[in-house]
C-alpha cells in the first residue's frame, strides 16, 4: 500500500512552478499587434473640452480629420505582466475662435516602452470572463512632430515649428522632438489560437506645449512667424502659460500570437481543461499555475487494486529449498539427492574428483571444477578430512596447465572489516598448504575473498556453516 501511495503522489509531483515554463508546460510568450483609428489632441487650440469641432466653414475647422496607425511587439513575462514596443505615425487637427482664432495641423511619430498589468485575472481570477483580457499599461515614449497654425477663415500661416531664426521669414516646418508619457487600457477578446482583436485606450502626456504650434497663455505669448522680434524670442520656449499638450486616441487592435504549436484551451464537461499534449498555450491567457495537476487522492479501494494489479508472481517454493545441502537450490538441481558432503557442479551434479583428478594428462584443457573447503567458526585451521581432496588438486595442477582460483567467505556473525579479514587468512591458509604440498606454480592461484558478501545459506546452523568456506574452482 505504501508504494501504491508513492506512485499516486509522484505524478502530480513533478508539476511545479519553476518547471512551468519547460516541457510539456512551455508557453508562448511573443506577440505582434496592429492598431488604428482617430486621435484626439488635448491644449491651447481645441474648441470644446468634450466634443470635437465637426464642420469646416469661414470661422471653424473639422478637428475629426485625424487618425493615426502602429504596430506593436508584445513580450509577456509572466501571466499578469508584460512589455510591448510599439511604434505610431498620425496627424493631430485642432482649432480656437477665442483669443488664438487659429486652427492647426501637426504630423507625428512616436514610439514607445510600455509594461502592462493583467488586471482581468489579477481582480477577477483567471477563470471568470476567460476569452476576455483588461490590460492596464504605462510606460515612456518619444514623440517627433511637425506642427503649422493656421489663421481661421483665411489660412494664412501664423505659426509653425522649429523654423524660427529671429529673422521673421516664413520657412517650411520641421519636426522636433520630445518626450512622452502615455497612459492606457486595452481591452481585448481571445478569437481563435492565434489571433485576439479589441480596444485601445490612450493618453499621453508630452512634455511641451508646442504640440499645436503655440505657446499658450494670453495674446502676446504665443509666437507667431510674422510678429515682433519678441514674439520670436518665445517661439522656443517649451512651456507657456498654459499647461503642457496631451492627445490620445481610440484604436482597433488585432494582436496575432507567435509561437509553435498554438492552442485555446477549451471546456470539457463544463469545465477548463488544459492538455498540454496538444500543443503550446500562450501566456497572455494562460496562468502557468492552471497546469499543475492536482494529486490524485485515491481510495482505499482503488490503492488495494492498485496493490494487486502490480503484485509480483509467487516465487516458486523450490527455489528456497535444498533438499541434499549441496548449495545449489532445488529448482536448479539436476541432482537433488547427492550424497552429503558430495563435490557436485553449478547445476548440482555430483563430480567424481578422483576420477578426474587420476585421468587427467599435461595439456588437457581445463574443465571447470567447483568445491569447498569448510571452516569452523571464526577459524582458518584447515580440517585434515580435506588435506586428501587439496593433495589431489596439487596433483591436477602439477600435471596440467589449469589455473585454480580460491575464493574465500565467511557467515554475517560479525563485522564486515572483520568478515573480508578472515576470508582473506582462510583463503591464504589454503593457499600456503597447496604451496607446502608440492605446488610447483604458485603464480596460477588467484585469490579472492568476499567477507559475507555472497552467502550461500541463510542464518540458520545449517546456513552459517556452509557459508563458512573457500571455493576452488578450476579455470583454464
Amino acid at each position: 500500500m505504501g508504494l501504491a501511495l508513492l506512485a499516486a503522489t509522484g505524478a502530480s509531483a513533478q508539476y511545479n512552478p519553476k518547471a512551468s515554463y519547460e516541457g510539456p508546460a512551455k508557453l508562448n510568450t511573443w506577440s505582434v499587434s496592429v492598431m488604428g483609428g482617430p486621435t484626439q489632441f488635448f491644449g491651447d487650440l481645441r474648441e470644446y473640452d468634450f466634443y470635437p469641432v465637426s464642420k469646416t466653414g469661414f470661422d471653424s475647422y473639422s478637428e475629426r480629420k485625424s487618425a493615426f496607425f502602429g504596430v506593436a511587439v508584445g513580450k509577456q513575462l509572466s501571466h499578469l505582466f508584460g512589455l510591448q514596443l510599439d511604434g505610431q505615425f498620425g496627424n493631430l487637427v485642432g482649432m480656437k475662435r477665442r483669443l488664438y482664432y487659429s486652427y492647426f495641423r501637426s504630423n507625428y511619430i512616436q514610439t514607445d516602452l510600455t509594461g502592462s498589468v493583467n488586471l482581468k485575472s489579477l481582480l477577477f481570477g483567471i477563470n471568470k470572463m476567460k476569452r476576455w483580457k483588461i490590460d492596464a499599461y504605462t510606460g515612456l515614449g518619444v514623440v517627433f512632430f511637425k506642427s503649422t497654425a493656421y489663421e481661421l477663415g483665411t489660412g494664412r500661416v501664423r505659426r509653425w515649428t522649429k523654423t524660427n531664426n529671429g529673422d521673421g521669414i516664413l520657412r517650411e516646418a520641421k519636426y522636433e522632438k520630445d518626450w512622452a508619457i502615455p497612459v492606457g487600457l486595452a481591452v481585448n477578446y481571445e478569437v481563435s489560437s492565434r489571433f485576439d482583436v479589441g480596444l485601445d485606450f490612450r493618453f499621453t502626456n508630452v512634455n511641451t506645449d508646442r504640440l499645436d504650434a503655440t505657446i499658450g497663455g494670453n495674446s502676446s505669448s504665443y509666437f507667431d512667424g510674422f510678429g515682433t522680434r519678441g514674439q520670436f524670442d518665445n517661439a522656443y520656449e517649451r512651456k507657456g502659460e498654459s499647461n503642457l499638450d496631451k492627445m490620445g486616441y481610440v484604436a482597433v487592435a488585432v494582436t496575432y500570437k507567435l509561437g509553435k504549436n498554438a492552442i485555446k484551451v477549451q471546456k470539457v464537461n463544463g469545465k477548463y481543461d488544459y492538455d498540454t499534449t496538444k500543443g503550446t498555450y500562450h501566456l497572455r491567457w494562460t496562468d502557468p499555475r492552471n497546469l499543475i495537476k492536482p494529486p490524485v487522492i485515491l481510495t482505499l479501494e482503488q490503492i488495494d487494486s492498485v496493490a494487486k494489479a502490480n503484485r509480483p508472481k509467487d516465487i516458486d517454493p523450490k527455489l528456497l529449498m535444498d533438499t541434499d545441502n549441496d548449495g545449489v537450490s532445488d529448482y536448479f538441481d539436476r541432482q537433488p539427492n547427492t550424497p552429503a558432503g558430495s563435490i557436485v557442479s553449478g547445476a548440482g551434479e555430483a563430480i567424481d574428483f578422483d576420477k578426474y583428478v587420476s585421468a587427467a594428462l599435461p595439456g588437457i584443457a581445463c574443465a571447470e571444477i567447483l568445491t569447498n573447503v569448510a571452516f569452523d567458526t571464526d577459524k582458518n585451521i584447515i580440517k585434515p578430512q580435506y588435506y586428501d581432496m587439496l593433495n589431489k588438486v596439487v596433483e591436477l595442477l602439477n600435471k596440467t596447465q589449469c589455473r585454480l582460483q580460491l575464493s574465500g567467505h565467511a557467515d554475517r556473525r560479525a563485522s564486515d572489516r572483520y568478515n573480508i579479514a578472515l576470508s582473506r587468512r582462510r583463503v591464504e591458509a589454503v593457499k600456503n598448504y597447496l604451496v607446502k604440498q608440492g605446488l610447483n606454480d604458485a603464480n596460477r592461484i588467484i585469490i579472492d575473498y568476499f567477507g559475507s558478501f555472497k552467502p550461500i545459506g541463510d542464518n540458520s546452523r545449517a546456513g552459517l556453516t556452509k557459508n563458512r568456506r573457500v571455493e576452488l574452482r578450476l579455470v583454464p
